[in-house]
């Protein structure tokens, strides 16, 4: 399942449009777009909007082998030129300076640029990055449920130290749209990696040696495989890595340190 996330309906239109998506009428908390393997939800603005509508959205896909995630909506940045479209290959939470580093596993011809989230609306632009309110939540979030190789954000500029439009609904979308191509490629090589990845297996064995370490929930045992996955399709060794979990005492504990040792990983991507 390819997943989309957008804070705003004028970000979403294009790709519901596009993908002919159709809302469904049995959610509530956030507004939900189906399509054949793939879904779009709106979240609303804000990092936090954005990290639980990633998790609400995932708690539907728990059966999914893999999941893809593309964060898609429009960004402020010093001296780029309005519309331009860019892949981001770092992400800040400005309230907490965490840094997430979305791993470039889809080649692409797009610029790349870092983007700085912000709790508030800002216009004190800065020259080496973009800055938005949702990446820092959505990958946050969505890294509890992929890798980072299948975790991606897409932003285009609508505001600059000359011109702002982002409020500008109407003119979101066509900034959005005018990309849509663009977008559609890296949404299908994205799904070709989400299918290679879904067809990894776990080997029994490690696994089960894993499983062994702690309780682990369902929800956890859903983190965990993803992990396990992704570590192990890095070439990472299963024996080093159980005998470094192993002085860990609760589930909660080795996730997180999978999950340090995999964001550790990613960047050197």
């Amino acid at each position: 399942m390819l997943i989309w996330v957008c804070a705003l309906h004028c970000e979403a239109k294009p790709v519901i449009d596009y993908y002919r998506l159709k809302k469904s009428h049995e959610e509530r908390a956030f507004d939900l777009y189906r399509g054949d393997d793939m879904l779009c939800v709106v979240t609303g603005i804000g990092k936090l909007a954005s990290a639980a509508a990633c998790a609400w959205v995932a708690a539907r896909c728990e059966n999914e082998a893999a999941l893809a995630w593309i964060n898609l909506g429009v960004a402020g940045a010093a001296e780029h030129e309005l519309g331009t479209l860019f892949v981001i290959n770092k992400i800040v939470d400005a309230d907490n300076g965490q840094s997430y580093y979305p791993a470039p596993a889809v080649a692409t011809s797009l610029a790349a640029s870092a983007c700085l989230t912000l709790s508030l609306p800002s216009d004190e632009y800065r020259d080496d990055t973009l800055f938005d309110m949702e990446a820092s939540g959505f990958v946050y979030s969505a890294l509890r449920f992929s890798s980072a190789e299948l975790t991606q954000s897409l932003k285009i500029v609508s505001d600059n130290r000359r011109q702002q439009t982002g409020k500008n609904r109407q003119r979101v979308s066509e900034l959005v749209q005018a990309h849509i191509e663009s977008i559609d490629r890296q949404a299908a090589g994205l799904l070709r990696l989400k299918q290679q990845v879904a067809a990894l297996e776990v080997p029994a064995d490690s696994w089960q040696q894993l499983l062994s370490l702690a309780h682990f929930s369902q929800t956890q045992r859903s983190r965990l495989r993803v992990l396990w996955r992704y570590l192990g399709n890095r070439e990472f060794d299963s024996e080093t890595l159980l005998r470094q979990l192993a002085t860990q005492k609760t589930a909660g504990e080795i996730i997180a340190a999978l999950e340090q040792i995999s964001y550790q990983d990613s960047e050197g991507l």
